[in-house]
């Protein structure tokens, strides 16, 4: 079966998503930036509304080893966002079990790379998750660094006005091209349903700007 154009568009954008920002990259105004305390990997998802057809988009997984920083995206610049996260399963006892942060406001995600519009609607083979609200500004672009803390909590910490955004806690190190999952190449996955990645009703597909880091699939 030949696939259907919009099949195609949506692996298209999938793939846009996935190209890489120059190494070496640093943080600047209108960056949201992810740091990993935490002592497992950790996968990173964000939603933003889309002011020009006021609808949310959702997008992930970013994934950031343990002491390592990533800017989400250096060219999107949006006033606030909302962010997801997933911790590797690790064990704890007798049991294996995996670290979850977001409470407040659900949005529908997948557990491979997907980029999801109208974001409040679950389409077939997404489901929901718990997003926090990240930092919010009333001036162009917010800049922020949000940490996830080895307590298992986190943090989200806005440079003062006239600072460059670039200082990062802790003592740890940004990146801007975090490794793949192992098995796991640059390439996009054909979409396993057609309807995980939705173009509102009467709109076209933006062309979105590459992420900072690189998406993966979870494990």
């Amino acid at each position: 079966m030949v696939p259907e154009r919009s099949t195609i568009r949506a692996a298209a954008l999938v793939a846009l998503a996935l190209q890489l920002v120059p190494s070496g990259a640093a943080a600047g105004a209108g960056d949201i930036t992810f740091c990993n305390e935490f002592p497992h990997k950790v996968y990173v998802a964000i939603a933003y509304l889309q002011t020009d057809v006021n609808n949310y988009l959702a997008r992930g997984w970013l994934n950031i080893e343990t002491g390592k920083c990533f800017i989400f995206d250096t060219a999107i610049r949006i006033q606030t966002f909302y962010y997801h996260a997933e911790s590797d399963p690790y064990k704890e006892g007798r049991h294996r079990v995996k670290h979850e942060w977001g409470k407040g406001k659900k949005f529908a995600v997948r557990d491979g790379h997907f980029q999801s519009y109208n974001a409040e609607t679950k389409y077939s083979g997404m489901h929901f998750a718990e997003f926090s609200k990240g930092a919010e500004t009333t001036g162009d672009a917010v800049t922020c660094t949000v940490t996830f803390l080895a307590s298992g909590g986190s943090s989200i910490a806005v440079p003062p006005p006239g600072a460059s955004g670039g200082d990062r806690p802790g003592g740890l190190t940004e990146e801007a091209t975090p490794p793949l999952l192992p098995g796991h190449d640059a390439e996009p996955k054909e979409p396993e349903q057609p309807s995980a990645i939705q173009v509102p009703r009467g709109g076209t597909e933006p062309a979105l700007p590459p992420l900072g880091g690189q998406d993966g699939q979870k494990n």
